[in-house]
């Protein structure tokens, strides 16, 4: 829209100079700037939500509630995308220069949009002071700055059936008292023991595809005390992925397939197989109790623990969509003060009923009965407040998750351990190195 008006008014400018030559080129620069604030009167937010109609309807009725407010610093449109193409609709808009304002951005990628110039920091204080009182998942930083601001949070847990564990003698983790090892390696004994199911556990091990593996195997990985990179300054990977702690963990991981504990390639629909029954045991996200909610019949004896603490506390996985604002943004004072609008308890309440996802406030908490004291789901807030840890916060996390997922897969279907977590680190290491250590020029 920027750039068709400037040729429209390059066109007026030409014609005025051929005509009477009584307008300057200062005179069309003027012009130009005034198309500028005319444009940025109006802003706009990109979103992935195109399949999800509950998530648009929540953020076109906060849109509407800011552009009906007698305080808007701008009018504010959406424009959604399918899931499965909006970030290369990103990068693609990046490259040519059409950014908008807004685009939300999955929690995880904020630093290497950071870092590739799709983002700028926020620096609103008004905003500011209110992303400090977001649960932490709900904020993408890099650097020591916060770039993104979100409504909600997902969450890993164990899921079981309360009739199920207590029939096969094995304790109820609550949020705080986790699994030990030992119990978890017991439990897991149990239910293959009991014949009832061909593989007792389920972990989502056929979604390959995305970053589930480094999103819940992950923390798993944390809680055996490795890492998928050495957080104090992103720059190897070495000693954190192939150190005896992740040594140990992957050879626990190939365990449960040579156990008989796990299919290596597991069922497309871990949740609605829970369902079924076609598993003792399951470990997902927050998500599955949307599936659990809508075919369980027997829903009330479904538990969800926190998962096991392998030595070093248990860990869950955490943060979800953002949004930030763009470098070319002709209006931030407008962005940022929409962000904050935005973020009022009674909107992120509305948001996360649409995905029933955890509100990133105690008081938009309180707001949607689920997650209020005494709520169902409240159990997630829980886990997430206590043991969720941010995936890796470098521009590196994306290869970082494609490499972790590869390797851990063919350690689970029988590769050697020490090969290949050291083959992983030393690629890992060679595409940080590749890029300058993602500094930013």
């Amino acid at each position: 829209m920027v750039r068709h008006t400037q040729r429209e008014i390059m066109r007026i400018c030409a014609a005025f100079l051929a005509a009477a030559s009584l307008l300057s080129f200062s005179g069309c620069g003027e012009a130009q700037r005034e198309a500028a604030k005319a444009s940025a009167k109006e802003i706009t937010l990109w979103t992935h939500s195109a399949g999800s109609q509950a998530e648009l309807d929540a953020d076109h009725q906060m849109i509407n509630a800011y552009n009906k407010s007698p305080n808007r610093k701008a009018t504010v449109r959406l424009q959604s995308f399918p899931q499965s193409s909006y970030n290369d609709s990103i990068i693609s808009a990046s490259s040519a220069g059409n950014l908008p304002c807004l685009v939300d951005v999955d929690q995880p990628n904020t630093p290497y949009w950071a870092w590739a110039n799709i983002l700028d920091p926020i620096t609103d204080k008004a905003l500011l002071k209110r992303a400090n009182q977001l649960m932490k998942s709900a904020k993408g930083t890099w650097n020591d700055k916060i770039y993104t601001v979100g409504y909600f949070d997902a969450t890993t847990a164990l899921f079981a059936r309360r009739s199920v564990l207590e029939k096969n003698g094995i304790r109820i983790a609550t949020v705080d008292h986790p699994w030990s090892k030992t119990e978890m390696d017991d439990a897991l004994a149990k239910l293959k023991s009991s014949g009832e199911w061909s593989y007792p556990f389920e972990i989502g091990t056929a979604d390959n595809k995305s970053e589930w593996y480094a999103y819940a195997y992950g923390p798993i990985l944390q809680s055996f005390g490795g890492d998928l990179i050495n957080r104090e300054d992103y720059q190897t990977a070495d000693g954190k992925l192939n150190g005896t702690a992740a040594k140990d963990f992957a050879h626990w991981m190939q365990d449960l397939v040579t156990k008989g504990y796990i299919n290596s390639k597991g069922g497309s629909d871990t949740a609605l197989d829970f369902v079924n029954n076609k598993s003792g045991l399951l470990y997902g996200g927050i998500w599955s109790m949307s599936t659990f909610q809508k075919y369980a019949k027997d829903y009330d004896d479904i538990v969800a623990m926190p998962m096991t603490d392998f030595g070093h506390g248990s860990v869950a996985g955490g943060g979800s969509w953002t949004v930030g604002i763009t470098p070319t943004c002709a209006n931030k004072e407008a962005a940022q003060d929409y962000l904050r609008f935005s973020l009022q308890d009674k909107f992120i309440a509305i948001m996360s009923k649409a995905g029933m996802n955890i509100p990133v406030t105690p008081g938009a908490q309180q707001l949607v009965p689920q997650f209020a004291k005494g709520g169902d789901m409240q159990v997630f807030t829980q886990i997430s407040q206590r043991y969720a840890k941010m995936r890796p916060e470098t521009p590196a996390y994306n290869f970082i998750s494609t490499e972790f997922r590869k390797t851990i897969g063919d350690i689970m279907n029988g590769a050697d351990v020490d090969t290949w977590l050291d083959k992983a680190v030393n690629h890992i290491d060679g595409n940080i190195q590749g890029a300058d250590g993602y500094t930013k020029n």
